[in-house]
Order: C-alpha cells, then structure tokens, then sequence
C-alpha cells in the first residue's frame, strides 16, 4: 500500500491486523516509522459511504458473470 502526504509518497506495509475491544486494529510501518490505525464501529458508516459504488460495481460484474455463465 501507499500513503500519499505532504511530504511524499510512503510505503505502508501491514505487519498484522487483529481485534483489539471493539476495534479493528491494523500494525504496520509508514515509511521508517512503527503506525497503528484504529477502526471503531463509529467510523462503518464513513467506509461504507467511501466504499458504496466500488462495492456496486464489483457486484454488478458478478452478477453479470453468473448471468453470462447461465446462458452458456
């Protein structure tokens, strides 16, 4: 993955993901530096809105492959 910030382009490399309480907790390294990224429930409602139509298209593409597959 990459971050892009004011002071450029940098590497983030996931190094785990766990469960921690309610929260989704991912470990990684943004450049040089040891990051942690917090996901609470809180924040479900932003990430579906950022993900709605990546997630729409991925599911028209499927369901248009099963229709495909059928007639075949």
């Amino acid at each position: 993955m990459r971050v892009t910030s004011p002071i450029g382009d940098l590497p983030f490399e996931v190094e785990a993901v766990r469960i921690e309480g309610r929260e989704l907790v991912v470990d990684g390294r943004l450049g040089a530096w040891q990051s942690r990224i917090h996901v609470e429930a809180a924040d479900v409602p932003m990430l579906a809105r950022a993900l709605r139509l990546p997630l729409a298209a991925v599911a028209a593409a499927g369901l248009a492959a099963v229709l495909v597959g059928r007639r075949g």
